[in-house]
């Protein structure tokens, strides 16, 4: 038990912290672990059996700014699950954040034959649009506004069409401290919005704390790698396919963000 114990330890930290000069854990490298820490000799499946009894799992990770305040962060937290405690039903938790969509197809992994080398094409256009996006986790809807530039103006559009979805409804809107989401063309909509609208500002250098990226690691999984649209009018199509795809999966996308209750939603974040 107490092999076990430390076994489980080790694949938590980052190799090199043991000593080695690998910075992941493959089979091959806890299999020499195995054997020089405890004198077992196993076969690469059976320390991969070892693992899954461990309850060890492939997890992709995630960044975590070196400039970001973990005593803001907690708060920000901590602040949100008070407010869902006794969410009011005449209020929307809504969760924004911009995406730039780009010619250039990226390339991930995808089924082919032993010999095949698949190849993508791709081009000179440097073309590229903004995608302002929005998730309500509570409820799974998602809201979209496709346009050429990145700017408070447009954020204030799509602010617009948010308000314009919600009739009736206040809004509370978690964005990121992008420029983009402050100045006259925003605060003019929160005025005329009459107190409707009230936006805050997550902490500084966390991503991780807005469900919206999670949409957006989504899309990019599913609708951009591996493929080049002939047109951009295309490539746009696609991008509101996607959003249209969204609207009949509302449990998915609830479950996406880690909404089961309050607590659990707060803690997936």
């Amino acid at each position: 038990m107490e092999q076990r114990t430390q076994v489980k330890d080790a694949v938590r930290r980052c190799p090199r912290e043991l000593g080695y000069h690998m910075s992941l854990w493959t089979t091959k490298l806890v299999r020499h672990f195995l054997y020089t820490r405890f004198g077992v000799e196993y076969c690469r499946e059976r320390v991969r059996q070892l693992l899954h009894k461990l309850g060890v799992r492939l997890r992709r990770l995630r960044h975590r700014h070196l400039k970001a305040k973990p005593a803001e962060q907690e708060a920000f937290r901590a602040e949100l699950e008070k407010r869902l405690e006794e969410w009011p039903e005449d209020w929307e938790l809504i969760f924004v954040d911009e995406a730039t969509v780009r010619r250039h197809p990226t390339l991930t992994t995808r089924w082919c034959l032993v010999d095949d080398v698949p190849e993508v094409p791709t081009g000179d256009d440097h073309t590229k649009v903004q995608v302002y996006g929005a998730v309500a986790p509570l409820t799974g809807r998602t809201h979209y506004h496709v346009s050429p530039i990145l700017g408070q103006e447009e954020f204030a559009q799509f602010l617009q069409h948010l308000l314009a979805y919600y009739p009736g409804k206040h809004l509370l809107v978690i964005h990121d401290r992008g420029e983009q989401h402050k100045g006259a063309p925003v605060e003019a909509i929160v005025h005329h919005a009459g107190g409707r609208l009230l936006l805050t500002p997550q902490p500084a250098y966390s991503p991780e704390l807005n469900p919206q990226e999670r949409i957006w690691k989504w899309w990019r999984h599913v609708v951009t790698p591996n493929h080049w649209f002939a047109t951009l009018r295309e490539q746009i199509e696609a991008i509101r396919h996607f959003f249209r795809y969204l609207a009949g999966v509302k449990e998915q996308v609830r479950q996406l963000c880690g909404f089961k209750n309050p607590e659990s939603f707060v803690a997936s974040l």
